[in-house]
């Protein structure tokens, strides 16, 4: 007996089951290391699986009819001559026209009789209608279908006269462009099916043949997999999922594991067939490994570069460069997102490599090679990796599905370039030790794409312009206009144009520069009035701006104007969310309410219930139904919100200090001053750590805790608040800036109220100053009421007959320009205290 190992027995024994009985003696014999009594037992193992195969389940269906039984039958217009070959769910016959005068040979395929189970029939359906779907010069047509009296299924295709490609560019001996030129034709015709939804799955030489003209001809969609739901009559899914069909050496990693079948599994098998192409082997060779070694080596190692394969199997004797190496094992890397988008891209690359130009391939493996370097070293660059992950889907994603010529791909890896040099500085040895916070990340990617010479336009607005997105996002309007602010929309695409124009508008709007914005939406407006999606945006844009200035009436017409279907679903929760603040301020509050539940339950359901949009909006739900007097619905929504904060970020996050301000509102309401000032203390300290003190979030938190301190009688606590937030607005805001006008009359309105008129003077005499340099500020609600204040201040101070004039008439301007609740509010408190000193509106 052998002392070869029962392993080393059992593991050839696999693998020579799952061949043909025809090729098991020449892999037998290829094993070298086998002993004359090895070779013996293995060949009776094999025999006694074919007896006790026949003996038992086989035995329970009808025989299949041997190649000599098909001989001479005729199927429909056509006389069987020959069996060509046999596969999985059954055979392939050549045969000739027999009628019509026409001299013409098929492929007769048809389904095995003992294989006629639902799942197989099923398969062999659809692989009909595929076939019938693709008519390509690189795909063999179908030229008929039907099924025999028992049953059996059939189609007849066009018929290759051919040999395989692995064989045909090896007894051609094909030069190396020879061999690529005739791979790119294989690719065509690939992506030709992807186009038409539908991926391939079984790529491998013999389902590639090479006819007489030297033309690739892909054949066998047996296993294909259609993009779609239903292909016809023939439900996809239940054919699909039944069975685990793949050929061991060229299927793609997820088919191993299970994962989703998409255009990606075609990329990689032709990374295989490249390999082929050019080394002469597969990338893991088959005949050295056992089904579960190569399932191994397929899912977690990295194949050498085919050049390096060729040289060890002085195989194809091609010169292979590095870019060849490099575009080949971008293919088969492991997961789908680092591969090729798609294989137009793949044979693009190959196209630039024949003409001499640089491939994708060279500037992506910097990325590639990044990306396993982060994997290694996870819990260093964790954060770093997420942000510039976030980053760099966003950003891509949007470039590919925009763009598709090859200089634009090139934008899209010069950018990842870019990203992923940042993500080197990110390493903590190169940090100090210490993880980087998201906003250093951010500025570092920022002062990188600014400072970078070789970065062209585009990359440049497009990741300045990701970076400000996020800014904006997480309330940090200042840091995104930095990032963007020395960017030009002149020379960019039209899409990134306009992309480009709008972040610029939202990002003033933010900071309340009004009139900039304003300019920035009438231009955009202007441009898109000839895309009616491009337009929507815009125009809800517009209707944002309304609401800002405090046009609510003319902004809920805009809103109602817009046609929801043009907007994507998150820009239509942005609508509605705009339309519950101006429904609320226009005293319709339940409507308004109405409108963020719906957000809210639509983004449950496409976002998810931990999402941070869901937080948001749920926050202003609490809110509003507190505004509106439900305090107990809203404490339910403030539990609500609380959970989910401490859930998805932190308890020093800047959200969780925005779920503690529902609180606030709550507890106000209620009058629990107490309370309120308790959120309010935790709040502002997490603000100022998360994003400093000079802030419009901490000015405004100043200022609620001013105005609780204030209801509540503590007037000095108030006073030292209302002038925290006025020093604090003073420098987040410009002068013509409506929130610093709104800032300035609260502390004025207060000193006045304590009789402390010397500091009110401080700021009315800064706020009429504002006024009169920025006459658009007449226009709001405050302007009236801080010209009063000012004269009333300037009468108490110094009471005499010009000034009791001008507070008389100021108090009558400002009772008639008063509109919004609150101030009416402080205009008749004015009021009160001028008739003290006895002074009455103007007649």
């Amino acid at each position: 007996m052998s002392e070869t190992p029962f392993r080393r027995i059992r593991d050839l024994f696999d693998q020579l089951a799952e061949l043909p009985a025809a090729e098991r003696a020449g892999y037998l014999a290829a094993q070298a290391d086998l002993g004359e009594g090895t070779r013996r037992q293995i060949e009776d193992l094999l025999l006694a699986d074919a007896q006790l195969g026949s003996a038992t389940a086989r035995a329970a269906v009808r025989p299949a009819p041997s190649s000599e039984a098909w001989t001479g039958r005729r199927i429909g217009a056509f006389r069987i001559s020959r069996e060509l070959g046999r596969g999985g769910m059954g055979s392939v016959f050549l045969a000739e026209r027999v009628d019509g005068g026409v001299t013409q040979q098929v492929a007769i395929k048809i389904v095995r009789p003992e294989m006629l189970d639902a799942a197989t029939l099923a398969r062999f359906r659809l692989e009909r209608q595929l076939l019938a779907l693709l008519q390509h010069p690189n795909i063999p047509t179908m030229l008929d279908l039907g099924e025999l009296d028992d049953g059996s299924p059939y189609a007849v295709m066009e018929y290759v006269d051919g040999i395989p490609i692995d064989r045909y560019v090896r007894e051609q001996q094909l030069d190396l462009k020879a061999r690529l030129r005739l791979f790119l034709l294989v690719c065509a015709a690939v992506a030709y099916a992807h186009r038409n939804l539908i991926v391939h799955r079984d790529l491998k030489p013999s389902n590639v043949l090479v006819d007489a003209a030297g033309q690739p001809q892909l054949l066998d969609f047996g296993i294909a997999k259609p993009l779609l739901a239903q292909v016809g009559a023939v439900d996809v899914e239940e054919t699909g999922a039944a069975q685990r069909f793949l050929s061991l050496s060229h299927a793609a990693p997820e088919q191993f594991s299970g994962g989703p079948i998409t255009t990606a599994c075609d990329v990689y098998s032709l990374g295989v067939l490249l390999y082929e192409l050019l080394a002469g082997t597969t990338p893991f060779r088959r005949e050295a490994l056992t089904p579960a070694q190569l399932e191994q080596q397929t899912l977690h190692v990295d194949p050498a570069p085919p050049s390096r394969a060729a040289a060890a199997a002085d195989g194809s004797g091609l010169r292979i460069g590095q870019d060849l190496d490099l575009i080949t094992l971008r293919c088969l890397r492991k997961q789908p997102v680092d591969r090729y988008v798609s294989v137009d891209q793949l044979a693009e690359d190959l196209q630039r490599y024949l003409a001499g130009h640089p491939v994708l391939a060279r500037r992506g493996n910097l990325a590639y090679r990044l990306g396993r370097f982060v994997t290694r070293h996870r819990t260093g660059v964790t954060a770093a990796a997420a942000v510039l992950a976030l980053l760099l889907s966003g950003a891509l994603l949007l470039w590919r599905q925009q763009q598709a010529t090859a200089r634009q791909q090139l934008r899209a890896d010069e950018m990842s370039g870019l990203l992923m040099d940042t993500l080197l500085s990110v390493d903590p040895d190169s940090a100090g030790g210490r993880d980087l916070s998201a906003r250093e990340v951010f500025e570092r990617v920022a002062a990188q794409a600014k400072a970078s010479p070789d970065l062209s336009a585009e990359s440049r607005a497009r990741i300045l312009g990701t970076v400000a997105q996020i800014d904006l996002g997480l309330g940090y309007p200042t840091l995104a206009e930095n990032a963007v602010a020395g960017l030009s929309p002149q020379g960019l695409e039209p899409l990134q144009r306009n992309e480009l124009l709008l972040l610029k508008a939202r990002t003033l709007l933010a900071m309340s520069r009004n009139e900039e914005s304003r300019r920035l939406i009438d231009q955009g407006l202007a441009e898109s009035a000839g895309d009616a999606r491009r337009s929507a945006v815009w125009k809800l844009l517009d209707a944002s701006h309304d609401y800002h200035i405090g046009h609510v009436p003319q902004a809920l017409q805009k809103i109602d104007a817009i046609t929801p279907d043009l907007l994507e679903p998150a820009q239509e929760d942005q609508r509605r969310l705009l339309r519950a603040d101006a429904l609320r301020v226009s005293y319709r509050p339940e409507e308004g309410i109405k409108e963020i539940e719906a957000v809210v339950a639509a983004q449950r359901a496409r976002l998810g219930a931990d999402s941070p949009a869901v937080f948001q909006s749920l926050q202003k739900l609490a809110i509003r139904e507190a505004d509106a007097g439900d305090l107990e619905r809203g404490e339910t929504l403030f539990k609500d919100v609380l959970a989910l904060a401490e859930k998805s970020f932190s308890r020093t996050s800047a959200r969780y200090a925005e779920a503690l301000s529902v609180g606030v509102s709550i507890e106000t309401r209620r009058r629990n001053f107490a309370k309120a000032t308790e959120y309010l203390q935790q709040i502002i300290p997490i603000l100022i750590d998360q994003v400093g003190e000079v802030h419009p979030r901490v000015a405004y938190q100043y200022l609620n805790l001013a105005s609780i301190y204030e209801e509540s009688g503590q007037l000095p606590k108030a006073g030292e608040y209302y002038a925290k937030g006025a020093a604090v607005a003073e420098r987040v805001w410009l002068g013509d800036d409506t929130n610093l006008l709104l800032f300035r009359v609260a502390a004025a309105s207060h000193f006045a109220l304590v009789d402390d008129c010397a500091r009110a003077l401080e700021q009315t005499t800064r706020g009429v100053q504002a006024n009169l340099t920025y006459p658009e500020l007449l226009q709001s609600d405050g302007a009236p009421l801080m010209e009063v204040l000012h004269a009333y201040c300037g009468y108490r101070l110094k009471p005499d007959p010009a000034g009791r004039s001008t507070l008389a008439r100021g108090l009558k301007r400002a009772q008639e320009a008063a509109q919004d609740a609150s101030v009416k509010q402080a205009v008749a408190q004015v009021v009160r205290q001028a008739a003290a000193l006895g002074v009455q509106p103007a007649e």
